[in-house]
């Protein structure tokens, strides 16, 4: 059979089957739906207008393994959404017409902020002349990073421990470090977070210690999670005790890894609480807008600062002369140790004399100016 006709009949008899829907006699069982959660593999049999596949138990709600799957292509796809299923289609037709397509990312969500899983297909042709096109996940040949996946984790991970002092650390499941919290950062003692993200857990013992690395290399190669309370040996020699946990997780069978989270084994600490319960006056400037970003209570009282009056006017504007917050700025940046002497303008219309204590923390969009209080 020319190869051409094959591949001009394939692609036709594939946008029949997914035009058409057969009807479902009375009382008649339903067929299996592919889920992309736990997807190992799939390929389409053109002539048959069926889709085989396989995904493992994993990532489903009831946990069961099950072996190989077929169903008609249309029934096969209903649970996709209606863009997974036309780039599954996509990626068929182009395997049909040029040998393989893909990657296509599919099951990213509707609004694409969370990455999906991308899908290559390769034409397979039998020998009476049936064409077969294979599809698994794979970041395509030319990629030399496939742990990209577990790569996207990590700003939605930033986002959420941002401002908790949490040890968290993701390494994929080639045992590539792609992710560590500023927490993980100061408890493991690492001078720069740049000298364990991107290398192997492996290789950086040295950096993060005995426990952390037979720790993670266990929980990758039984593909299974760990949880308990112990004593992590540090590079220093030093040890550190922990209530952690290590998440083994999978996605598609071909990426995954393991999430480390761990913290005080007397339990976390809310510093944003403790800030607010504190009795010296403690506010937070933006250095760039100058804006008061965050204000204690003991601050809120003593200077009338009402929520409203920080979202619109600076703190130059309100509380300080440029001149003295120029002063205090520059205080910090030398890293001073002594108190400045300050005139504040509370906004019940006094003036007083306050000692302040000025400290910069740095930050990757603009430094933040803790200014506290002294008696």
């Amino acid at each position: 059979m020319n190869v051409q006709v094959a591949q001009g009949r394939a692609v036709k008899k594939l946008e029949e089957t997914e035009a058409t829907e057969p009807e479902k006699a009375p009382g008649e069982e339903e067929m299996p739906a592919l889920s992309l959660a736990g997807l190992q593999f799939f390929f389409a049999d053109i002539s048959r207008k069926t889709i085989v596949w396989h995904e493992s138990g994993s990532q489903s709600f009831d946990s069961q393994i099950r072996d190989l799957r077929e169903a008609p292509s249309n029934e096969a796809l209903r649970l996709l959404t209606q863009e997974d299923r036309k780039n599954i289609l996509r990626l068929i037709q182009g395997a049909i017409r040029d040998g393989k397509a893909g990657p296509f990312d599919v099951g990213g969500g509707a609004d694409h902020r969370i990455p999906g899983i991308p899908l290559m297909a390769y034409r397979y042709e039998m020998q009476d002349g049936r064409l077969i096109v294979v599809c698994f996940p794979s970041m395509g040949e030319d990629d030399s990073n496939p742990g990209n996946i577990a790569l996207g984790l990590a700003p939605i991970l930033q986002h959420f421990v941002a401002s908790s002092n949490r040890s968290v650390l993701l390494v994929d499941n080639f045992g590539y470090v792609r992710f560590a919290s500023e927490g993980f950062v100061q408890s493991f003692n690492i001078p720069d977070v740049k000298l364990i993200l991107g290398r192997n857990i492996a290789h950086i013992q040295k950096r993060v210690g005995r426990t952390m690395v037979s720790l993670i290399l266990a929980a990758l190669t039984r593909r299974a999670s760990a949880t308990g309370r112990g004593k992590f040996l540090l590079a220093s020699g030093d040890t550190l005790e922990l209530a952690y946990n290590a998440m083994y997780f999978q996605i598609a069978g071909t990426f995954g890894g393991v999430l480390f989270s761990g913290g005080m084994a007397g339990g976390d600490v809310d510093f944003a609480k403790i800030f607010t319960i504190c009795s010296s006056p403690m506010m937070v400037i933006n250095t760039k807008t100058r804006m008061i970003v965050a204000a204690n209570k003991a601050a809120m009282k003593a200077y009338h600062l009402t929520p409203e009056i920080m979202d619109e006017k600076p703190i130059t504007e309100t509380l300080l002369h440029p001149k003295s917050y120029g002063s205090l700025l520059q205080a910090a940046e030398q890293e001073s140790e002594v108190p400045q002497s300050t005139v504040i303008n509370s906004l019940n219309g006094q003036t007083k004399k306050k000692r302040l204590k000025a400290v910069l923390l740095a930050d990757d969009k603009a430094p933040k100016l803790v200014l506290e209080a002294r008696s």
